[in-house]
């Protein structure tokens, strides 16, 4: 039961996020020293709605978990996930707004439920609905803003941004401006992200990661944790259709 609730728990928050398509050939940028700017902008994934399969596997303190995912999204709203074929954590679906995470396990009766300062909490690093839907789709954490420093260097360009207590670096392909690495720290704890995003393909004239890594170290009492999550999406269809998200809790099912 401690392995299923781990990886329904960080699947939750790190769903709980190369590149040469011809839709990205947009105007380059070209800075020779750091520089701040209001023009530049990153080549992101634009949709209303949008359904992804993919396989994911987790490692962490020395056990793998393997899973297949069925995604769909409501752009900036919902994510909802339902996943299959791995014991333990079949019969496992959950929603994703804005506020929340919820997720119920059919096979034990179990449900879960958090909001995003808990969940925060519990893995000492900053967690957001922004930051999951970023990271299944390979789009920017945070946005650019003018205190954003973009810099030109071997065939990238970094964008270093400061928000509250935490550093992150962004390393975007100088060519088709999409996203390609992602490094966030939390200056107060050390605790730290990497995303890799790889492999893109076409879909509806836009670039999407196909493979997707992530790797989340924080520190506790017992030392300096590392889990790796690797997503290889299977199959993405973009639709300005709306999608169902069927979720609901069973009377019966006991709260975890």
């Amino acid at each position: 039961m401690n392995k299923v609730k781990s990886f329904n728990n960080l699947l939750g928050l790190v769903i709980v996020g190369v590149f040469l398509l011809q839709s990205c050939s947009k105007k380059i940028f070209v800075f020779n020293k750091s520089h701040s700017t209001k023009d530049f902008k990153v080549a992101e994934f634009d949709f209303d709605y949008l359904t992804i399969k993919s396989k994911i596997e987790l490692n962490e303190a020395n056990k793998t978990t393997k899973a297949t995912a069925l995604f769909r999204f409501k752009k900036d709203s919902v994510i909802w996930f339902n996943l299959s074929g791995a014991m333990g954590v079949q019969g496992a679906r959950g929603i994703i707004t804005k506020d929340s995470l919820k997720i119920i396990n059919k096979i034990e009766k179990q449900y879960y439920m958090y909001d995003f300062s808990e969940v925060s909490k519990k893995f000492n690093f900053p967690i957001d609905f922004e930051l999951i839907q970023a990271m299944l789709i390979g789009d920017m954490p945070k946005q650019i803003t003018k205190k954003s420093i973009v810099k030109n260097s071997e065939n990238r360009y970094v964008i270093d941004q400061n928000i509250e207590n935490v550093s992150i670096t962004n390393f975007v392909n100088e060519t088709t401006l999409k996203l390609e690495e992602v490094d966030v720290t939390e200056n107060e704890t050390n605790n730290s992200l990497k995303l890799v995003y790889k492999d893109f393909i076409n879909i509806n004239e836009q670039g999407l990661p196909f493979t997707i890594f992530i790797s989340l170290i924080h520190h506790n009492e017992f030392g300096e944790l590392e889990t790796q999550l690797t997503i290889e999406h299977a199959k993405a269809e973009e639709s300005d259709k709306p999608l169902s998200f069927p979720f609901s809790i069973p009377d019966k099912y006991e709260a975890k």
